[in-house]
C-alpha cells in the first residue's frame, strides 16, 4: 500500500497537501502560461497484431499537434518508444521526428531502460517548455485508450507561482 506524500509549497507558513501519487505534483504546479513548445514521448512497442493499440497513440500525438483549442509550436519535438508508432508518426508528421528507441520493453521493462531513454533524451538538447507522455491506458480486457500526462521542463516547474516541494516523510 503506498502512503500519502506530504508535499508543502515553498512558503512554509502554507498547509500541508497530501498526495497520492508523485504525478500530483504536476497537477498542483501549473504553468503559469502554457506550454508553447511540447516534446511529445510516445510510447508503444516494436511488435504486436494490435494495430488499434499503436495507432491510437499515434493519432492523439498527430491531434495534439493540429489542436487549434490548444495551440502549440509547429517544430514541437516528437520522440517515440517503439517501431509500430515510429512507422506512423514518421509518415504523419516526419519534420517533427527527433528521435526513437526500440528494443525497449523486450524483457520486462525496468527503471535502468526508463533511466537510459531519459537521459538520451536529456542529451538531445531538444528546447522544450514541457515533456508531453502518450501512452495507451488500459480500460478492459479488450479496449485501451491513448491518454496523456503533461510534465513541466525543470525551468517552467521553478518558475511556476504554484511551485511545491516534495517532501518524502518516511515513519518507523
Amino acid at each position: 500500500m503506498a502512503l500519502p506524500i506530504p508535499v508543502r509549497c515553498h512558503d512554509s507558513t502554507s498547509p500541508i497537501l497530501f498526495i497520492d501519487h508523485p504525478a500530483e505534483v504536476f497537477q498542483n504546479a501549473p504553468a503559469d502560461s502554457p506550454a508553447k513548445v511540447k516534446l511529445f514521448v510516445v510510447i508503444s512497442s516494436d511488435k504486436g497484431l494490435c494495430g488499434g493499440i499503436h495507432s491510437s497513440v499515434s493519432k492523439a500525438t498527430r491531434r495534439a499537434l493540429k489542436d487549434p483549442d490548444n495551440p502549440i509550436d509547429d517544430s514541437s519535438p516528437v520522440m517515440v518508444i517503439g517501431d509500430k508508432s515510429k512507422a506512423q508518426l514518421s509518415r504523419a508528421v516526419p519534420k517533427n521526428m527527433t528521435l526513437t528507441f526500440n528494443q525497449i520493453g523486450r524483457d520486462i521493462p525496468t527503471f535502468a531502460d526508463a533511466a537510459g531513454v531519459a537521459d538520451l533524451i536529456v542529451k538531445s538538447d531538444k528546447k522544450y517548455d514541457s515533456i508531453v507522455i502518450v501512452y495507451n491506458r488500459f480500460v478492459s480486457a479488450l479496449s485501451y485508450e491513448a491518454a496523456f500526462m503533461e510534465v513541466l521542463n525543470e525551468n517552467a516547474l521553478k518558475e511556476s507561482r504554484e511551485y511545491w516541494l516534495v517532501v518524502f516523510h518516511v515513519s518507523h
